[in-house]
């Protein structure tokens, strides 16, 4: 295939234009500030395929569910946005690097060797082993309630997600370990994703990107801690923590320290955030359709109570349908970048190799259109927009089983 030049690319897809002087600055700060009202904005004035051409860098912003599979389902062609891809110089073998060097930003065939040696360990059979830990916790947390006291309920769900997540993730105390490498995961990520970080990358106190790299050394201080902890407790091989341990000390060339640590971070990460993002969005949308939380608490009841046995968790449709409504409504990642590393084509127009295609099942879960056509064909919670992305998730199962739970 042709490469297309910049002349080409810019004159076939329809986009905005750089303002006078400031260049693309206003619409960066826009877009760092408020990504989903930049984007919703984007998507009313130029429609499902837009592009944009930042500096040296091509880019297209996608909103059509058949572009998201089309990139979504090529790993191979689309890489995610590893930190050797993206125009910012953070320092080699730092620990911003090392901490980021997860297995949802790897690419390539060490990716794939990862995922398919961790993939036996996210299965439903091996996740539903905590079950019990699970309603143990979640009581724990509804008995520190105390009737008529306000409470912060984001706070709350995280906080309830990260306990969750501790025991099938890194197999130590929830409290102890979890929430320690849970409240530094967030500091860091918050730093992270501050676009002044990524717009000033310099290493100057004061700004944030010296922040960021301050950050993220205590967070690897602290992950090796947990590794070091988990060690001292014992490689029991029931939480995914020691089945990577074993991995790093039985070969490790295939998984060396660095991608250790990363992998643990990212993967609690992973393990906790969406779920308590889910949490929270589904208590809030039930406390405002009474009939809809009457009619979930009618099916849990007839299924055994307020903690329904295991083996009936697959067997309660309306609970799959409020969680995949949550889902579709407030999906955890509201918008997400893959790099081409080939040229390629959309919707008949040719686009060349190092495109960044930007996609947002926020807003593209949200069309009208394509959600009067789901609800027509009976498929009202299906999330069109990551339904891809859902099928390579290698946490799909645990994410879904500790919600229901």
């Amino acid at each position: 295939m042709a490469t297309m030049t910049s002349l080409e690319f810019q004159n076939k897809i329809p986009g905005p234009s750089p303002a006078p002087i400031f260049g693309w600055l206003p619409f960066l700060l826009r877009f760092g500030r408020h990504p989903l009202a930049a984007l919703e904005n984007l998507r009313k004035q130029y429609g499902d395929l837009i592009r944009l051409g930042i500096n040296n860098y091509s880019a297209v912003i996608v909103f059509d569910p058949e572009y998201n599979r089309q990139i979504l389902r090529d790993p191979s062609s689309f890489y995610s946005y590893d930190l050797d891809l993206v125009p910012v110089p953070f320092p080699k073998d730092s620990a911003i690097r090392h901490i980021t060097n997860g297995l949802p930003l790897m690419n390539g065939p060490r990716h794939d060797d990862h995922r398919a040696a961790l993939l036996p360990y996210f299965h439903k059979k091996f996740i539903s082993r905590y079950y019990d830990v699970s309603v143990e916790v979640t009581e724990r947390k509804i008995a520190s309630w105390k009737t008529g006291a306000e409470l912060d309920i984001r706070a709350e769900m995280e906080q309830l997600a990260i306990w969750l997540g501790t025991a099938p993730v890194l197999g130590l105390d929830p409290k102890a370990e979890g929430e320690a490498i849970g409240r530094q995961l967030e500091r860091t990520m918050k730093l992270l994703l501050n676009p002044a970080s990524l717009l000033f990358p310099y290493d100057i106190p004061g700004l944030p990107f010296h922040a960021l790299l301050k950050t993220a050394e205590e967070m690897e201080r602290l992950t090796r801690q947990v590794i070091d902890r988990k060690k001292e407790a014992g490689l029991t091989g029931s939480d995914i923590l020691s089945v990577m341990i074993q991995m790093y000390e039985e070969d490790p060339q295939r998984m060396d320290m660095n991608e250790l640590v990363g992998h643990t971070g990212v993967m609690f990460r992973g393990g906790y955030n969406p779920n308590g993002m889910a949490l929270y969005w589904t208590i809030l949308m039930l406390s405002q359709h009474p009939e809809a939380l009457k009619k979930l608490t009618d099916e849990l009841h007839d299924a055994g109570g307020n903690v329904p046995p295991i083996e009936t968790l697959d067997k309660l449709p309306y609970l799959e349908a409020v969680i995949k409504e949550g889902m579709r409504l407030f999906p955890a990642g509201t918008w997400t970048g893959r790099l081409a590393m080939r040229d390629f084509e959309l919707d008949s127009h040719s686009l060349p190799r190092g495109t960044w295609v930007v996609m947002s099942p926020y807003i593209t879960q949200r069309i009208p259109e394509i959600h009067a056509i789901l609800s027509r064909s009976a498929l009202l919670y299906r999330c069109l927009a990551i339904d891809a992305a859902i099928e390579d998730c290698i946490g799909d199962s645990n994410a879904a089983f500790f919600i229901h739970a």
